[in-house]
């Protein structure tokens, strides 16, 4: 398959500097202060919590680490892109997966009024998403399409698993949040797979996505039903399902399975 090598070395050149030298001290300078406004107020993502915990303290080096993990990638993807590998384009596509997650590494940072530099990150990171899909090897619009809604299912259903966490630690009673936090992170790595899986055009794609589906409606549903009872409003717990349900409706309509099977088999 024609691709635009020079544009991905130099797409995966920048993600692997931002990747590597700006996350890295990027949690330099923020964590800290992050974990001192925390304590100050004994709170969490708004929550008052319980013994001085914070679920940042362990959920931002946590991710930090994903997104140096991405840099490392997208230093090998360049690598395979001067070097015209086949790997090349697929070893972007998950470094930019991995990177993504970044998105969750602005949330303290914004909720305590501290400098969100980790957008310099996130954004390049997004508008590498499009270059790699349609510029420097072309997809077909629709599977664009489905991969950025299960993207953002991937990210939605990782905050999930963190408000869950962050509900927990404020001293949340409900049992919906203990059952819901660790299936949001399998759901949300499993979309992450799909993406992936998707775009490299793997025979196990369907069946993953359709998977993932599953895995975030039932995490992420009582949840956003719980949530959205006791504050009388619409709960950001159900965006995750609603992405999920998107993808899924599309995995099994005839003419949206005929599509991604057509796409899979080349």
């Amino acid at each position: 398959m024609k691709e635009k090598r020079k544009v991905g070395a130099a797409i995966s050149l920048i993600g692997a500097i931002l990747g590597i030298v700006l996350i890295y001290s990027s949690f330099l300078q923020v964590y800290e202060p992050i974990m001192a406004s925390e304590m100050a107020d004994g709170r969490a993502g708004g929550e008052i919590i319980s013994d001085g915990l914070s679920v940042s303290k362990y959920v931002m080096p946590v991710v930090n680490d994903i997104g140096l993990i991405g840099g490392a990638i997208w230093a090998v993807a360049a690598f395979g892109f001067m070097k015209k590998e086949k790997w090349a384009w697929s070893t972007a596509v998950l470094a930019n997966v991995l990177s993504l997650l970044s998105f969750f590494m602005l949330i303290p940072a914004l909720s305590r009024g501290i400098s969100p530099i980790y957008t310099f990150v996130f954004v390049p990171n997004i508008i590498a998403f499009f270059l790699l899909l349609g510029y420097v090897r072309k997809v077909d619009k629709k599977i664009i399409l489905i991969s950025t809604v299960a993207g953002m299912a991937y990210v939605m259903a990782f905050m999930n698993g963190v408000a869950a966490t962050d509900q927990m630690l404020a001293g949340g009673g409900e049992m919906v949040f203990l059952m819901g936090q660790r299936l949001n992170w399998i759901g949300s790595f499993a979309w992450a797979g799909f993406v992936i899986a998707l775009l490299s055009r793997k025979e196990y794609t369907i069946q993953l996505g359709l998977g993932a589906a599953l895995v975030t409606l039932i995490a992420g549903l009582p949840l956003g039903v719980v949530t959205s009872m006791e504050e009388a409003k619409f709960s950001m717990f159900f965006m995750a399902p609603t992405l999920s349900l998107l993808v899924k409706v599309t995995l099994v309509s005839p003419k949206g399975n005929k599509m991604v099977k057509e796409w899979i088999e080349g």
